[in-house]
């Protein structure tokens, strides 16, 4: 009854009805302690989501190295686009760290492996790394900008449309993300299989071309 009270009070004056979902959502997530949701178990939902997405690379792939290598491009992505916020001063829904982790990783790791499925076919057409490399770059490149472009408009849409402080705030996030993920993967991929190359041959089954007799 006194949650009802106050309710009709927050929202009393308010006109919209954009505005008064906003009042009833806001003062929903504060009277019912949503935030409470912070807890351990958010840790083990990421740890778990990294493992899943790292099985599945590992299934794809056959290879021990690449799903390291691909998630730690992503989660560095992710840890860059978390960090602005962080020295901007701009505090963030309770919420925002899972969505984001979740999301942006699910959605911008596809980047990675398009760049890699074609690094993986001209070394097994027996390519050379640089050859290779240079090879997926170029041509997976449009197709990882205009990906990355699509999600930042759809977000970012959202994120200018929304009255909801809390669906606007991760939008942005998922927005950034994308173009964040998309130039990661565009520079800093390659490089790591110029690096690992030697390292990614020898933990993956069938990566490289079987030398005929």
């Amino acid at each position: 009854m006194a949650f009802a009270i106050k309710l009709e009070s927050i929202v009393e004056g308010t006109n919209t009805l954009a505005g008064i979902f906003e009042c009833r959502f806001q003062a929903f997530l504060k009277f019912h302690h949503i935030h409470d949701f912070k807890n351990p178990n958010k840790k083990f939902f990421l740890h778990l989501l990294i493992g899943a997405i790292f099985i599945i690379i590992l299934l794809i792939f056959k290879s021990i190295s690449l799903p390291i290598i691909l998630v730690a491009v992503i989660e560095f992505a992710i840890m860059l686009n978390m960090a602005i916020p962080y020295y901007q001063g701009i505090s963030l829904p309770f919420v925002a760290s899972i969505v984001i982790g979740a999301i942006q990783l699910g959605a911008t790791v596809d980047y990675a492996i398009l760049m890699t499925t074609r690094y993986q076919k001209e070394r097994q057409n027996g390519k050379d790394k640089k050859e290779a490399i240079s090879i997926a770059h170029k041509t997976s490149m449009p197709s990882i900008i205009s990906s990355g472009l699509s999600f930042f408009a759809a977000t970012f849409g959202v994120a200018c449309y929304s009255q909801v402080e809390m669906i606007g705030s991760i939008c942005t996030l998922l927005a950034r993300g994308a173009i964040i993920s998309m130039v990661v993967v565009i520079l800093i991929l390659p490089a790591m299989f110029m690096i690992f190359d030697k390292l990614i041959c020898k933990t993956s089954i069938g990566f490289l071309k079987k030398k005929t007799k």
